[in-house]
Parts: structure tokens; sequence; C-alpha cells
């Protein structure tokens, strides 16, 4: 029984032993500090929807545990691969991507917090050279903080501004009205502006939204103005979509009281089409 034992420990040291070789081995760390772009690329991706999406979140604390994962997961792997170059490169590219996601997300916390956790401390367990991380760490610290202020007196003297071309927090999540092909939905935002309000609509394309886990993205950046009216006119039908056939082709047509307007993505007005 012990000749056994002391076999099964050997022989379990033995595999600790390959394991452990397997992860020093120079070429497989050198994969996973290739992999780990995937995570700025990631970021990048989130600052865009950020910049020009509209978040609908079916349940959003699991969707924060899984985001919170991918950071920490990520934050294991840059560690892991500190003396990697390929990985010190990466924790210089890192931070231009969390500067982006506080400029277009600013004010949603708990999608900045994250990254700029895994930003600081990647950084500065990197083996870099210590002058280079010092010059490089001075600029970028620069640049948050005239970025945060820059943003922070734009508020003030400009008012809340958008990247998209609206506020979104004025928009209105029970109305959608999406044309009958699905590559055009209306939609409309709440204007409160002083004693005056308006309701104003928007036609916005579906073909670029994402689905995210446990919830979806809509693309707003690039939107187009369709009419403006009256808020007492809120629960009348004032636009509608309509089929019609122009040219031989059956285009999607928005009607305003019902006057037909030019739909704002087609390539030429529909009067110019028909002649």
């Amino acid at each position: 029984m012990p000749e056994r034992l002391t076999f099964g420990r050997a022989r379990t040291s033995e595999n600790m032993d390959k394991i452990i070789a397997f992860l020093k081995n120079k070429w497989f760390r050198l994969g996973i500090s290739i992999l780990c772009y995937g995570y700025t690329a990631f970021l990048i991706w989130v600052a865009w929807l950020c910049l020009g999406y509209y978040m609908i979140l079916e349940n959003p604390a699991p969707l924060f545990i899984l985001y919170l994962f991918v950071n920490m997961a990520s934050l294991g792997l840059l560690i892991y691969t500190r003396k990697q170059v390929v990985t010190q490169v990466n924790t210089f590219l890192i931070p231009i991507a969390v500067l982006a996601l506080l400029v277009f997300g600013f004010g949603h916390w708990f999608i900045i917090v994250p990254p700029a956790v895994v930003m600081t401390i990647s950084f500065f367990a990197a083996r870099s050279n210590e002058t280079l991380k010092t010059v490089f760490g001075t600029i970028y610290l620069l640049m948050f903080v005239v970025g945060v202020a820059a943003f922070f007196a734009i508020q003030m003297f400009m008012g809340k501004i958008s990247f998209t071309g609206v506020d979104l927090s004025r928009r209105d999540a029970s109305y959608e009205y999406v044309s009958k092909s699905g590559d055009y939905r209306l939609i409309r935002y709440l204007q409160d502006s002083g004693t005056r309000k308006t309701v104003s609509y928007y036609v916005e394309e579906t073909k670029d939204d994402c689905s995210i886990p446990l919830g979806e993205c809509k693309k707003v950046i690039g939107s187009k103005h369709l009419h403006t009216a009256e808020y007492e006119n809120l629960n009348d039908n004032i636009v509608e979509w309509r089929t019609e056939t122009v040219d031989g082709n059956t285009v999607d047509v928005p009607y305003v009281e019902g006057i037909r307007k030019e739909n704002p993505y087609l390539i030429k007005p529909l009067e110019e089409v028909e002649e």
C-alpha cells in the first residue's frame, strides 16, 4: 500500500511538472500574448457600441457579471504574459481603448471601471522599460485628465452633448415603428426645451443592429430626422410606413400626416426616380 501511494504521488508530481513546463513554454506564452489583443479589440468594440448604439438590456446583473469575468480573465492572461514583448506593447494600446470608452460611455461607470482597473494593473505589471513606461504613463495621465476636464467644460458651457446627434435619455422606449421590409424603423424623442414640448421622429436603418448576451444594440448614429410635432399630438398616428413600387422596385416610404415624404436613406428622392 505505501508503495502504491508513493508511486501515485510520483506520477502526480510528474504530471504537474509537465503542466508547469508547458505553461512556461515561450511559444505558448507568445500565443497567449497575441490572444490578449482580442481583449483590446473587445474594448474598442464596446466603445463603438457606447458611441453609436442604443442598448436594451434584458437582465443587466448577469450581463455585468459576464463583462466583469471577461475583464478579470483578461487581466490574468496579461499578468501571465507580462514578460512578453507582445504583451508589453499591448499594455501601451489598452489605455487608448479605455480613453475612448471613457469619452463615449461617460457616466456608464459599470462599463468603464473594470477595463480601467485592468489597464492600471497590467500597465504597471508589464516588464517594459521603466523610462518608456514613465513617459507613456505621464502622457496617458495627461490625456485622461485633459479629456475629462474638456468633457465637463463642454457640458457646463454648451449643455449635454451627444456623438449620435440625439439625446438617448429622451428616446421613447415604448415607440418603435418598423417598416414592412424590416429595413427601417421610426423612433421618436420627447423634447422639452423650456416651455415648449415637442416630439421628434427619426428614421434608423436596422441592418447594422447587433445582439449581445442578454441584450440588443440598435444603431442610432447616422439616424435621419424626419418630422417634429407638438407634444399634444403624442397619441396621434402622425407618421406611418407605406410600401410603394418605384421604377419596378418596392420601397419603404414614410408618410407624415398623410403626406408622402422622401425616405432619407434612399439614394434618390422618390420624385426624381419616378420621372
